[in-house]
């Protein structure tokens, strides 16, 4: 508390000497100066006056007492050649480059197919109630956290995260499901016709995924960002590093976990000249976990999936054999 209190008031009286100038200076005279407060290795505790650039822009941080006014102004570090300057600006160089080179973030959408035992889409006898609507059965991913760890750098890494996920099954068929105590069947419907007919099931999902990306992207050393820092005169900032993935072809190949914390059986249609809407919420006998094997492949900002569930549709002989499978893009990416 000492220490703040010193250190607020070198500040007062810094600002206080500055007030005080010989009005009758001339403008070279009447440079702005500040006073700085820090501690270092080298120097230990120290106050020097500096003088101040006034073509910077600042947003000062004013505090005001009943007597005083202190006005805090806070501006990017001028560029030094320090090492641990040098080291903080390589570790957030390392954090942008394995942000730009993930490709796990973003929203994906895609459509849904279930698959039958022998890999088909045209399901046994049986199981054809849950024939699809295939380009109304969709599938929604809005993956919002990932993290990779690189291996020596962005070429390979291991890639986890985070996603929120919404799967739909759009039934093709007039068919209304029943759930018993043990089974699941379908009774063909002919009035009303139902404008929707479908299953959905709303989950957190987490993929661990080997990535691959083509393009170079050298880190800077220690030794060229402190060359680079000694060439810089003026007050200039010294030359910065950026990276894109322009041109880098990606791949990842992996599993995706995914937890079902909400299942729904909804029906929509026209009844008397009005629509209706009826909703079952439940589990509907729907396994409720997943893991699929699962493919990312791309090029540039370009990113296409494909998932093949490991685990089937419905709880062990509560339903017919299918197998979830789903393709699409990511439409937004986070990065």
């Amino acid at each position: 508390m000492k220490k703040i209190l010193a250190s607020i008031l070198l500040i007062s009286l810094g600002s206080l000497t500055q007030a005080q100038q010989d009005s009758t200076a001339t403008p070279e005279q009447s440079e702005s100066h500040a006073l700085s407060l820090g501690v270092n290795s080298k120097d230990g505790a120290f106050a020097r006056v500096t003088p101040i650039d006034t073509t910077k822009k600042s947003n000062p941080l004013v505090i005001t007492t009943q007597r005083k006014k202190i006005t805090i102004i806070s501006e990017p570090r001028d560029w030094a050649s320090e090492e641990d300057s040098i080291a903080d600006r390589l570790k957030d160089l390392r954090t942008e480059r394995r942000n730009q080179f993930t490709y796990w973030s973003g929203i994906d959408v895609g459509l849904n197919m279930l698959l039958g035992p022998d890999g088909s889409t045209n399901l046994p006898k049986g199981s054809e109630y849950m024939e699809l609507d295939q380009a109304n059965s969709r599938f929604v991913s809005i993956n919002f956290m990932e993290q990779k760890i690189e291996f020596g750098s962005h070429h390979f890494g291991l890639l986890t995260g985070l996603g929120w996920e919404f799967t739909s099954y759009r039934l093709k068929g007039n068919n209304l499901l029943q759930f018993t105590n043990d089974s699941i069947f379908a009774i063909p419907v002919e009035s009303p016709q139902f404008r929707k007919n479908k299953l959905r099931q709303s989950g957190i999902r987490v993929p661990l995924m080997l990535e691959f990306n083509s393009k170079k992207a050298k880190m800077p050393t220690a030794e060229e960002m402190q060359t680079a820092s000694r060439d810089t005169v003026g007050g200039k900032r010294p030359p910065s590093y950026e990276f894109n993935n322009k041109k880098n072809f990606h791949v990842a190949v992996g599993v995706v976990g995914t937890w079902y914390y909400d299942s729904m059986y909804k029906q929509k249609y026209r009844l008397d000249g009005t629509t209706q809407k009826d909703i079952d919420k439940g589990e509907h006998y729907l396994l409720p976990y997943r893991a699929a094997a699962s493919v990312r492949i791309g090029y540039g900002s370009l990113n296409l999936f494909a998932e093949y569930a490991l685990t089937p549709l419905f709880a062990d002989n509560k339903g017919p054999e299918l197998t979830p499978f789903n393709v699409g893009l990511t439409i937004i990416g986070f990065n």
